[in-house]
């Protein structure tokens, strides 16, 4: 009698995706030779994202809709790891409902699992993107989490569990978050250890890019130079806060953070990122 393979959990983060959930859900039917568990995890959506994620659920039973109010990836990351996934026995997967799995990419990922007992969780590469030769050289030189698409060994979800750890609302490119996560051990007093992720090279993703030279695209891109820009001041917070406390003692949103560490909101000149760190640090101050 053949064994019986217990699904891989997926997390499909959405906001707004009518446009890309489709491409993406239908590239995760040929990421994996094994079942799946999709979450589609629908955070405020206003199009008809969740419309279509349940007309496509209806003939494919491996996919299901979570309905989320709060407008927030770091929230909805926080439901499916600690309200969506029952037990975890099977490594979990992450991926961005804006991105394609490339053929093969889960399994390419537990695989590299497999074969690096010592890592927490495992990171695609991008195969697409303005740059994408130099993202992922750095990844590979890094060993990067890129927050579009990663997964985590099954032993690591369950301490997160265990430790109640949750990532603070309103954290901006929670992957730096789940870096950390990934490379400290979960822990405020241990070394960065890099071995604690591995890329799988025979994974990845792609996206469609955001042009600067669109005038339809050019408040999108803008809006995510200023996000990038709160990310960066984001980040140095959190690692402050991690070091030495640790992970659960994150607080419950990442506003919390500004009044702590005021020192961190100071601009400096960077060029033209000036700009979007002046007006990161005003979306920052006013904040509630």
């Amino acid at each position: 009698m053949s064994e019986t393979l217990h699904p891989w959990p997926v997390a499909v983060f959405a906001h707004n995706e009518a446009r890309n959930i489709i491409a993406c859900l239908d590239s995760l039917q040929a990421a994996a030779s094994r079942p799946l568990a999709c979450h589609v995890l629908a955070n405020a959506c206003t199009d008809r994202t969740e419309a279509l994620v349940r007309e496509y659920a209806a003939d494919h039973p491996d996919v299901r809709l979570v309905s989320i109010a709060l407008g927030d990836k770091a929230n909805a990351w926080n439901v499916f790891v600690h309200e969506v996934v029952a037990h975890a026995d099977t490594p979990c997967f992450f991926i961005d409902g804006d991105v394609r799995a490339t053929p093969g990419a889960l399994d390419a990922m537990a695989r590299a699992l497999a074969q690096h007992p010592q890592a927490n969780g495992v990171s695609a590469l991008p195969r697409s993107g303005r740059g994408v030769k130099a993202f992922q050289r750095d990844m590979l030189r890094d060993s990067g989490v890129a927050g579009n698409l990663y997964g985590l060994r099954a032993g690591f979800v369950e301490r997160i569990r265990a430790q109640a750890i949750k990532m603070p609302i309103g954290t901006i490119g929670e992957d730096a978050l789940m870096g950390a996560m990934l490379k400290w051990d979960l822990r405020g007093d241990s070394r960065w250890d890099n071995a604690r992720v591995v890329v799988a090279r025979e994974a990845g993703f792609e996206f469609d890019s955001v042009s600067p030279w669109l005038p339809r695209e050019w408040k999108k891109y803008f809006r995510r130079r200023v996000r990038y820009s709160v990310r960066g001041y984001q980040n140095k917070m959190l690692g402050r806060a991690i070091q030495p406390a640790g992970f659960a003692a994150l607080p419950h949103h990442v506003r919390e953070l500004y009044p702590r560490y005021p020192e961190v909101l100071r601009l400096e000149w960077r060029g033209l990122n000036t700009l979007f760190d002046w007006l990161a640090l005003h979306e920052i101050r006013t904040a509630r």
